[in-house]
Parts: C-alpha cells; sequence; structure tokens
C-alpha cells in the first residue's frame, strides 16, 4: 500500500502518454514506441545476463529504436531489411568474437524474437490519426489487455482459491482468469464508445469489439505468463525500473506484446471479409 500513490502517479502518466500517441500519431507515435524498444531490448539482455549469458545487443537496439521510424517513412519491407541486417550482423560478431558463446548467441538472436519482433505490430497498426482503423486498433489492444489485467486481478484477490500457474506466477488464479476473460470483453465495450470520439472509419460493432477484446485479453493473459517464465528463470521481480511501483517496459507491455499480433490479423480479416471498412495498413 505504501507504493500506491506512486503507482498511481506513474499509472496516470502512462495513460497519458497513451493519450498523446493516441492524439497525434506519426512521429509521436514512432518515437514513444522506438524509445520503449530500445529500453525494452537492453531489459531482455539483463534477463540473460542474471543467467550468466551474455548477448550482443547493439544491433537489436539500433533496430528497436529505428523500426517505427523507418515504417513510418519506408513502409514495411524496409524494415523486414532492417531485422535482417540485425540478424546477419549478430551472426559475423559471433563469428568475430573470442569470448562470445553459442548460447550467447542464442541469447542474442531470441530478443529479435522477443520483444523486438511482436513490438513491432504496436506499428504495424499504422500511423493514421485521420481516417481508418489505426486509433481503433490501439484502443482494442490496450483496452482488452487493461480490462482483462485489472478484472482478474480484483476478482483473484477477492475469490481466487485454485492455483492457475503456480510455477510461473504463484499468485494467479483460476478464478481471476476466467475473471479476465469477463474484463477483456468490456474493454470492447469501451473501445466501442472510445471510437466514437475520433472522426473517421464507419464505427464498428460493438460485438465484434467485444470478441476482439476477448481473445485479445485472453492472449494478453498468456503473454502475462510467458513473461513469468523469463522472470523466474532469471530470478528477478521485474524487468526493469523505469516506472516506479510497474517495473520496466515489457513489464507494462507483456500482455500488449501477444494481443497487438492478434489484433493486427483481426482487424485485417474483417476487412477482406468486408465486415468493417478498409484498413490501412503502415
Amino acid at each position: 500500500m505504501k507504493d500506491l500513490p506512486i503507482r498511481t502517479l506513474v499509472a496516470i502518466g502512462l495513460l497519458g502518454l497513451l493519450a498523446a500517441v493516441l492524439f497525434f500519431g506519426g512521429w509521436v507515435q514512432a518515437g514513444v514506441l522506438g524509445l520503449f524498444s530500445a529500453l525494452a531490448v537492453f531489459e531482455m539482455r539483463d534477463v540473460f545476463r542474471a543467467r550468466e549469458k551474455a548477448p550482443f545487443v547493439l544491433p537489436q537496439a539500433i533496430l528497436g529504436a529505428s523500426m517505427f521510424a523507418v515504417l513510418y517513412l519506408f513502409g514495411p519491407a524496409w524494415v523486414v531489411c532492417e531485422f535482417f541486417l540485425a540478424f546477419v550482423a549478430v551472426a559475423i560478431e559471433r563469428i568475430l568474437s573470442r569470448t562470445r558463446t553459442n548460447a550467447d548467441l542464442v541469447s542474442s538472436l531470441f530478443i529479435l524474437l522477443y520483444p523486438l519482433a511482436p513490438l513491432l505490430f504496436l506499428g504495424l497498426i499504422g500511423f493514421d490519426t485521420a481516417q481508418g482503423y489505426s486509433r481503433l486498433a490501439l484502443i482494442l489492444i490496450f483496452a482488452g489487455v487493461v480490462m482483462a489485467d485489472n478484472t482478474a486481478y480484483m476478482l483473484g484477490s477477492l475469490i481466487g482459491k485454485h492455483k492457475l500457474c503456480p510455477s510461473i506466477s504463484p499468485n494467479k488464479t483460476v478464478e481471476g482468469a476466467v475473471g479476465g476473460l469477463v474484463g477483456g470483453a468490456l474493454g470492447g465495450v469501451i473501445a466501442y464508445y472510445a471510437q466514437l470520439l475520433f472522426k473517421g472509419a464507419e464505427p464498428v460493432p460493438m460485438l465484434i469489439l467485444a470478441a476482439i477484446c476477448f481473445l485479445g485479453g485472453l492472449l494478453g493473459q498468456f503473454g502475462d505468463l510467458f513473461a513469468s517464465t523469463f522472470k523466474r528463470w532469471a530470478g528477478v521481480k521485474d524487468f526493469g525500473k523505469i516506472f516506479p511501483g510497474h517495473g520496466g517496459v515489457i513489464d507494462r507491455l507483456d500482455s500488449a506484446l501477444f494481443a497487438a499480433p492478434f489484433v493486427f490479423f483481426a482487424l485485417m480479416l474483417l476487412s477482406c471479409l468486408g465486415a468493417i471498412g478498409a484498413y490501412p495498413v503502415f
């Protein structure tokens, strides 16, 4: 409870940052996501270091910091080239290094897969704030996982009795997880009314948004547990300390990292089926 004031202030600040990204898009979105991605690379490096691995992370940090700007300016094909160049740079460094082991190489390459690859989907959903569904996609990602997380925590604290994955996260319960699914669907209701605040694409029906957030919230819970496996493996409480009371970037985005790709593909599929209008991919 003594950490509650600072946790609340940080949470308000993060919500304000999300609001700025939703309102401005463009370079604000590219800058914020680039900064967070670079920080996430170093957080994963520290996790591997805790297990006496020494990943080479300079190419991944450069990729994380720049990939959203490249995506915004030139499109997805150039980001694929960036990922490949980062892979080649890591491989060449291993060949030339006299101290790097293959275990270090594997940890270096894994950082390309997690957290960078799923982070990229926070940019693939688009930078367009004037039209289309880019804003809605961001709202869906965060409304679903935030509502799922909070509902799971509240119900788990109140009525949780059956442990969900005690070997990974001892405090999570089955009751909380079920409540999280309901909370995720409620996030879709929030997203429905939030989309009405922005001019642009035709509003998506509430039922569709609730279904997307329901599944996004479910995947977000898996994302949370997946991140917890690394923390337990490394023997650390949080990935970082940049957000007092909340941990690091990955601690805040672990659920969104699993939900973002799903939201992206769900909107793409709905657009192809004609259930919603054209979904612009940037």
